[in-house]
């Protein structure tokens, strides 16, 4: 992976690989299926019951069963909770989640990957959609 995008090296499903420029192995639990889509997103208030304002424009570049892969202007450390507006172009989806890991690249762009702790049903049916699309199998 550079800069945060796939070049048909996805790990599958249960798939154990290693990582040789830094030594670790990395067990997926699930598929990341590429999507590509406008996002808003800010660090989540616990005081603000999730209505706070959006601060920094992105997009998506992955989904998962579990997760979203985010690129934007500003990235967070592991498990900083955020707040997004996803634009699906039919609609708005507003969630909440868990930053897992972050990654920062020579230009001004931030990769985070995200664990939805919230609305994962409408998330989970875009990509229940996109994997029969795709034809993968889980």
């Amino acid at each position: 992976m550079e800069n945060g995008h796939s070049y048909g090296k996805e790990i599958k499903l249960g798939q154990l690989t290693h990582d040789p420029d830094h030594g670790i192995s990395v067990l997926r639990r699930s598929t990341r299926l590429p999507y590509y889509m406008r996002l808003k997103y800010s660090l989540l208030d616990g005081n603000s019951g999730g209505n706070e304002m959006h601060l920094f424009s992105g997009s998506t570049f992955n989904i998962s069963e579990h997760g979203i892969g985010i690129e934007g202007t500003k990235g967070f450390p592991p498990n900083f909770k955020i707040h997004a507006t996803l634009f699906t172009g039919a609609k708005a989806i507003k969630f909440e989640g868990t930053i897992r890991w972050l990654y920062h690249s020579n230009s001004e762009k931030w990769y985070m990957g995200v664990e939805i702790s919230s609305r994962r049903d409408e998330l989970k049916e875009i990509y229940n959609t996109l994997s029969k699309l795709s034809n993968i199998e889980m």
